[in-house]
């Protein structure tokens, strides 16, 4: 039994312009320890004004940090050194899970690195379960760092979710740091994606194993969405439409408990082969789609294994358009082999297909994703210092100010009529104007056209 174990998301600020994100990974951790500890505190430092130190008692005797992202290191470094050697201190998170040798050198007093899902770990550790024998573990044993097996990925458990009456604070949507006052939650109802596109590397771990898909029970879903009180939640699943029965499964439960909220999900275009369903997720709240669309080139799309071309695109999205549900598209700038002014054909894709809303990203190379093979085989193409993708024929700026004039030229008064309209349709527009909402004429638009977060599918 620990006395006191303090975990912390050690970041003071988000990357884009808009902020509603709860540290759920951090939280699942939490609700794993909340059995083994006589008292427990989650920390988002985006909400603090203080320090690490400062919430640290004589029971201390875990702190967790949740090293997720390759920014500010030398801010995570000090957090993380701020805790006295005699605390057993441990690291989590996708960015420490890349490189824990690293942490270990950089931090003396770090004693563990979990690398990879937590949750099993952690329980583990908490069970008293020596630290040699915990499969994912790596730990500093003397002078020297010992690397444990890697965990193999398991499927996802339904009695699994935050507790989130251990929160400190409430999340609402924000942009450019002023509340909307419209309270936002995350969820995970699946982990994994059973699709196999080339430019991906989400459902890798840093070992290269593949995370297939699995899904939480309907029943599980639902009982948690009716435990939120936000009105606003948004799915973290990687692709939550996989199996358009449970889908339909889940639509019942929420509609028989009579939960009344909003959800925003990541989808596949196949979606549309199931019109029966869409039309029930609409009466369940489902309010937006985010959409992998990737390309308007039918090269790209073979090249990157998404399944369909623009032809199917185009069939999907004479179904999709009917519905009053939001439609946000995601699409990438600089995918290989394509030309400048085969990327300024995703303006006019958008628009014939009926986007509401779109993304515009830059190639990334990631571990895992296959990207490197790729750029291999075209010498005319290059990774930046970070891992982005330009070309002799384009450049990273270029590239940029692409990005940037495709999505103003999208965005102009006649789109943003037709997102109120949408908005109007899903439900939306009631939430962001209601009395509860700060700033509302200022953020209805302002809220959508940021680019929204989550995994392109």
């Amino acid at each position: 039994m620990f006395q006191h174990v303090l975990c912390v998301y050690p970041y003071r600020k988000d990357l884009k312009k808009f902020r509603f994100i709860p540290p759920l990974g951090l939280e699942f951790i939490g609700k794993v320890i909340e059995p083994y500890a006589r008292a427990l505190d989650i920390i988002d430092l985006r909400y603090e004004s203080k320090r690490t130190p400062d919430f640290l008692c004589p029971e201390t005797d875990m702190v967790c940090f949740s090293v997720n992202w390759n920014r500010r290191v030398e801010f995570l470094r000090e957090e993380i050194m701020s805790v006295p050697p005699d605390i057993f201190t441990l690291l989590g998170g996708r960015h420490a899970t890349e490189d824990p040798d690293r942490w270990f050198a950089s931090c003396p007093n770090v004693d563990a690195v979990v690398r990879g899902d937590g949750e099993e770990v952690m329980e583990d550790l908490c069970k008293g379960v020596p630290l040699e024998n915990i499969a994912g573990l790596s730990f500093r044993k003397g002078n020297s760092i010992s690397h444990n097996p890697v965990r193999r990925l398991g499927a996802i458990k339904d009695q699994l979710y935050p507790n989130r009456s251990l929160r400190r604070y409430t999340y609402e949507v924000e942009v450019q740091n002023i509340s909307t006052g419209v309270e936002m939650d995350i969820f995970s109802a699946s982990r994994g994606c059973p699709f196999k596109c080339t430019f991906c590397s989400f459902n890798f771990n840093p070992w290269g194993e593949k995370r297939n898909w699995s899904g939480r029970s309907p029943e599980s879903i639902v009982e948690e969405l009716a435990q939120i009180k936000a009105p606003l939640v948004g799915f973290t699943d990687e692709i939550f439409t996989y199996d358009m029965d449970r889908v339909d499964r889940i639509c019942d439960l929420i509609l028989d408990r009579g939960i009344r909220k909003k959800y925003i999900i990541n989808a596949r275009l196949e979606i549309a082969r199931r019109p029966d369903v869409i039309r029930k997720m609409e009466l369940a709240g489902f309010a937006m789609l985010m959409l992998g669309i990737e390309s308007a080139q039918d090269k790209t799309l073979r090249a990157m294994r998404k399944g369909f071309n623009t032809a199917k695109i185009r069939e999907y999205f004479e179904v999709l358009r009917r519905r009053s549900l939001l439609l946000h598209g995601y699409f990438i700038v600089g995918n290989i082999g394509e030309s400048v002014a085969e990327m300024k054909q995703i303006l006019p894709f958008a628009r014939e297909l009926g986007l509401d809303t779109v993304n515009l990203s830059l190639l990334r190379n990631s571990p895992h994703s296959g990207l490197d093979k790729l750029v291999a085989q075209n010498p005319d193409y290059h990774f930046t210092p970070t891992g982005k993708i330009y070309s002799d024929h384009c450049s990273i700026e270029e590239l940029k100010q692409l990005r940037h004039n495709l999505s103003k030229e999208f965005y102009t008064k006649r789109q943003h009529l037709r997102i109120q309209n949408k908005m109007r349709r899903t439900g939306l527009l009631k939430l962001f104007l209601s009395p509860s909402s700060s700033h509302p004429a200022r953020f209805v638009y302002s809220l959508l056209k940021a680019r929204l977060a989550g995994h392109r599918r």
